[in-house]
């Protein structure tokens, strides 16, 4: 096996924790994955400077959700109810820790949201996102540091909507290329500590080249016990790929982020048509 096909060494795995159910999924995800890798997770908990900077400003105000009478920002109240969101994700992170016996450590930063969790992910192998979150007001917001991040980050990403079934097999994307033999790999990994079930899903131009591409798969996952499951397409767009993906249960997708359907307009839809996507770099 070359070093371009190896499985990437992930031993730490990040958390971006914010109390909101995307996220919470995204912690249990991420501690499945570290006792199936034997990683230690890093839950981290960000303190948005700008909420802060705002509730400073006299004209600031927030609408309560179910009055809909504006009132004025209150720091010490903000300050407040982000220590009482950290202390429930911490302890959330401890229980998830706890059942899957791995290591932990959790901190809190303040700062620029994009900017502390950039700055974390670059001292993980893998970091864990929610696709979506609560911004600073409460309100949801529609991913957009989840973009970012998956845009900027340099570690391979993990993104969940709600975790997978049980039974629900790893799906990976292979297409012959070195990126997607580490994305194949790092599946019959996953897979090997999840119900021995491994859907691959193999990308080609032609019939004959499929048939080929499958037998390198075949090739490689010589000896594993595995229950592998082939679905050939030949020609395939992005819709294609996502009806195929969803047609297999709902898996986790595995996927090299050299992928053609990880590029510009297909990685977005791929990621809001999906639930649960591992980027491998």
């Amino acid at each position: 096996m070359t070093e371009a096909e190896q499985v990437p060494s992930i031993r730490r795995i990040l958390v971006a924790l914010d109390a909101s159910p995307h996220s919470m999924a995204a912690l249990e995800a991420a501690a499945e994955l570290a006792a199936g890798l034997q990683a230690e997770l890093l839950g981290v908990f960000v303190e948005d400077v700008n909420l802060l900077r705002l509730a400073g400003l006299p004209f600031a105000r927030e609408v309560h959700a179910f009055s809909a009478i504006p009132r004025a920002l209150d720091s010490q109240e903000i300050e407040r109810e982000l220590r009482a969101q950290a202390e429930r994700a911490r302890r959330a992170l401890a229980r998830a820790a706890e059942r899957e016996q791995v290591r932990w450590t959790f901190r809190v930063v303040r700062g620029p949201v994009l900017e502390e969790l950039l700055a974390a992910s670059a001292q993980a192998d893998l970091i864990s996102l929610g696709k979506q979150g609560w911004s600073a007001n409460m309100r949801r917001t529609m991913g957009s540091t989840a973009w970012e991040i998956l845009s900027q980050a340099t570690c391979h990403a993990l993104l969940i909507q709600r975790r997978a079934r049980p039974d629900a097999p790893i799906v990976a994307v292979y297409d012959g290329a070195p990126g997607a033999r580490r994305a194949l790999n790092t599946a019959a990994l996953l897979a090997r500590h999840r119900w021995r079930k491994l859907t691959v899903i193999v990308l080609a131009d032609n019939v004959e080249e499929a048939r080929r591409l499958q037998s390198d798969v075949a090739r490689q996952l010589k000896g594993d016990e595995l229950q592998v499951r082939y679905r050939l397409l030949v020609g395939a767009d992005i819709s294609w790929l996502i009806h195929a993906v969803r047609s297999e249960g709902g898996g986790l997708l595995v996927l090299s982020s050299a992928s053609p359907f990880f590029q510009e307009e297909a990685r977005r839809r791929l990621l809001n048509a999906l639930e649960r996507v591992l980027l491998v770099r």
